[in-house]
């Protein structure tokens, strides 16, 4: 039909330009079942996500399996590095504090670097679980003991050891913690002013509970906060998968029952692992 023999109706829908209308966006629908990093925002993480995050591309090998690095790994690695520079810088402050006089600020700085200590303890990696429960109970020891000396003395804390030698007896423990966790740190990354302050954290607490001159003891001081100056520091060079260890052990030893330990062991044999 031509223009003039079709409906007016009819005429309008063919010379009227045809609109397309873009899709109505669909509301967001939560993933269901397990999260991936694609589907799921960083505010949104939850620590299923963070387990699930292969942060380093390379693979380790381990003695169980092979192993990555997942957000989780991360996060305690870089919070365990925070809590021994805390745990450094606390004790570096009380010394200097005490220095100047300045005891309160000292009691301060001595709490929040045995918190440090504290803390660090509860995020280390130890194959030998029972080696680092012993070390929690040590730093908890001490630390207690602390408090209720603190809490039953008119002067700050620091003061109050630095003129009755007797209370090492109260506080060595959480100097003893700290001496393992050097002694861990030397031993397994071959660092020397860990293994240093293997020695010279007992030489401190020792020279000052059986009276040693305050020269001496003000010598040992510098060199302990020297090396815990240095042990911080160079925490933050290591690459993060050194603090895990081999995260293949940990995951073994994690399982629940003997038979799961023998099927994994089995499936390691299988893939040519001496275990």
């Amino acid at each position: 039909l031509s223009s003039r023999e079709m409906p007016p109706l009819a005429l309008a829908a063919r010379t009227a330009p045809v609109v397309v209308r873009a899709p109505r966006a669909l509301p967001c629908a939560r993933p269901r079942g397990r999260a991936r990093g694609r589907e799921v925002g960083p505010i949104a993480a939850s620590p299923q996500w963070l387990e699930e995050q292969t942060l380093d591309a390379r693979t380790h090998r381990g003695l169980y399996c092979d192993w990555k690095l997942t957000g989780v790994d991360v996060l305690e690695v870089w919070a365990y590095r925070g809590a021994l520079t805390l745990a450094s810088a606390g004790a570096i402050e009380t010394a200097v504090m005490m220095k100047f006089g300045n005891y309160e600020s000292a009691e301060f700085w001595y709490f929040a670097g045995g918190a440090g200590l504290g803390a660090a303890l509860g995020l280390i990696h130890m194959y030998v679980s029972e080696i680092r429960s012993v070390m929690r109970a040590l730093w908890a020891f001490g630390f207690i003991g602390s408090a209720v000396i603190a809490s039953n003395v008119s002067e700050p804390l620091p003061l109050y050891v630095l003129e009755h030698h007797w209370t090492m007896w109260a506080i060595g423990p959480m100097f003893a913690a700290l001496t393992g966790l050097a002694f861990k740190e030397g031993m397994c990354y071959g660092k020397p002013e860990a293994a240093a302050l293997f020695f010279c954290v007992p030489a401190l607490c020792l020279s000052h509970l059986f009276g040693a001159g305050d020269d001496i003891k003000s010598i040992e001081a510098a060199a302990v906060c020297l090396l815990l100056a240095i042990f911080a520091g160079r925490k933050f060079t290591q690459e993060l998968k050194d603090d895990i260890g081999d995260k293949s052990i940990f995951m073994f030893n994690a399982l629940p029952s003997d038979d799961e330990r023998e099927q994994w062991l089995a499936r390691a044999r299988a893939a040519g692992r001496d275990v």
